[in-house]
């Protein structure tokens, strides 16, 4: 067991999350355009004042100096970034970041969660189909699915399901977690309620995710029944069936275990667009709002948890797979 190997990996990953959240602190206050000018001019012109009484009270409500040095907001922000605070809200200074993350991040992680493990099982399912029938009918039809999909912005997906299946079919709720007639708690009705009201949003994330994995997965068995063992496991006269499960899937499957760490995080990135239309409750939804306000503080607390997710994802799949692949040596 080297230790050095797993030093150096936690080591990059710590580095990688301090450079992320650096680097998110400065580009936010580099953004072009001043949103205090903005509600200066709105306010000014509303309330028939002068615009630097106006300016003077948008920077009392946005709770932010902007005339600040950025040095003394980062020796701030960072200093309570340690003691576990991921700050304030600029335009609510009743409400923190914490307070934002516990509340919605539940919600987000409930529609990742399951949205990710649908389309990564259904993806390898469907990927490992098409690789080992290449001619058949159900390849071609698996194959231009893929095709369609890919040809659609992942933005839109929201609308057409809506479309369909709220506004046209009246089937799913247009928005919401659940509805307001039931009580939230460990109880039937509000389980059942919570997941009428998710499954849109999941069959959205699902129908974005699912092609990738499905290429994905058709490649590497492709790649993996060239090699050599498949070759001498087929001249030992072993059966169709062990060949592809024992030997095709299971080794085809190694290179998607990093990528399905890393998609987790990136899902929880891409939750934005994905919860916006859905009116969902989750950290996707507060992240557009945020952005939309300038809200620096909940933009950076936001995208560190995203960020920390991705790199811890990555990590934990960096210490397994030397366990999982034993071709993969630990580096000295």
């Amino acid at each position: 067991m080297n230790s050095g190997y797993y030093i150096k990996k936690v080591g990059i990953a710590l580095l990688t999350i301090v450079v992320c959240s650096l680097l998110t602190f400065v580009l936010f206050r580099l953004m072009p355009g001043d949103i205090f000018d903005v509600k200066a001019r709105d306010m000014a012109v509303s309330r028939g004042i002068d615009f630097n009484e106006a300016r003077k009270l948008v920077v009392q409500m946005y709770n932010y100096d902007p005339d600040e040095p950025i040095l003394h907001q980062m020796k701030r922000y960072y200093s309570a970034l340690f003691h576990g605070n991921l700050g304030t809200s600029m335009t609510n200074s009743a409400v923190t970041v914490n307070d934002i993350v516990a509340y919605y991040m539940p919600w987000t992680l409930f529609l990742v969660s399951i949205a990710l493990f649908l389309s990564y099982f259904l993806g390898i399912w469907l990927g490992s189909i098409m690789a080992w029938r290449r001619k058949s009918v159900i390849s071609g039809l698996i194959a231009g699915y893929t095709t369609i999909v890919n040809a659609i912005p992942p933005a839109l997906v929201p609308t057409f399901v809506l479309s369909i299946f709220a506004f046209g079919l009246n089937w799913f709720p247009v928005q919401g977690a659940y509805s307001m007639s039931v009580t939230p708690g460990l109880n039937g009705p509000f389980i059942k309620d919570v997941l009428w009201h998710a499954a849109l949003p999941i069959f959205a994330y699902t129908c974005t995710q699912i092609n990738s994995w499905v290429m994905n997965m058709k490649g590497s068995c492709i790649g993996v029944m060239a090699e050599d063992y498949v070759t001498a496991a087929y001249a030992r006269g072993l059966s169709d069936k062990t060949i592809r499960e024992k030997y095709v899937k299971k080794n085809a499957l190694l290179p998607l275990y990093t990528a399905l760490a890393i998609s987790f995080g990136s899902m929880l990135g891409g939750a934005t667009y994905m919860e916006g239309p859905f009116v969902y409750p989750g950290i996707g939804n507060q992240l557009g709002s945020a952005l939309g306000n300038r809200d620096f503080s909940v933009c950076q607390g936001l995208l560190l948890i995203t960020t920390t997710a991705t790199v811890l994802a990555s990590l934990l799949v960096d210490l397994i797979m030397p366990k999982l692949d034993p071709r993969i040596r630990r580096e000295e």
